[in-house]
């Protein structure tokens, strides 16, 4: 099944990312947490956009968000915006873990190219960027049932 084959890859990652942060001094991030970095690392900051790609409660992203600044990782700072809302953005303190785990990160995809060759790591990247059309979400449910009348 490929949503088993892809889950096992991200959990390759992970697990190398969270093994070797551990085994470089900067232990104790969770997968809730290192998933969330990720996503604000390529440029989500509203905590309940955060939940939705993740998949989880805002209850259980606010916990993560809360555990992330107690570690000095991020901070919650006043939506421009919105000024009712918080966004999450990078804690100055928190660049040589970041950076540390960029550094680990590359290496990974490295190993990558190493092992499959850097054609196919292309193809990969490829796959992964392509639009995949729609998921069969709900709302596309109802977008396409609302267009079929």
């Amino acid at each position: 099944m490929l949503m088993a084959l892809l889950l096992a890859r991200f959990m390759w990652f992970d697990g190398a990312l969270q093994e070797s942060l551990e085994a470089r001094g900067w232990g104790g991030v969770r997968r809730l947490e290192s998933m969330t970095m990720i996503y604000v690392q390529s440029g989500v900051q509203r905590p309940s956009a955060l939940a939705r790609l993740i998949g989880v409660t805002r209850q259980s992203m606010h916990t993560a968000l809360k555990e992330l600044e107690e570690k000095n990782l991020i901070r919650l700072v006043p939506d421009p915006e919105d000024k009712r809302c918080k966004i999450v953005e990078f804690a100055p303190e928190g660049a040589p873990m970041r950076e540390e785990a960029a550094s680990i990160l590359s290496g990974l995809e490295k190993r990558l190219e190493e092992n499959l060759g850097a054609a196919a790591l292309s193809e990969l990247r490829s796959i992964l960027n392509a639009d995949w059309g729609e998921p069969g979400t709900k709302a596309a449910r109802a977008k396409a049932r609302a267009g079929e009348r």
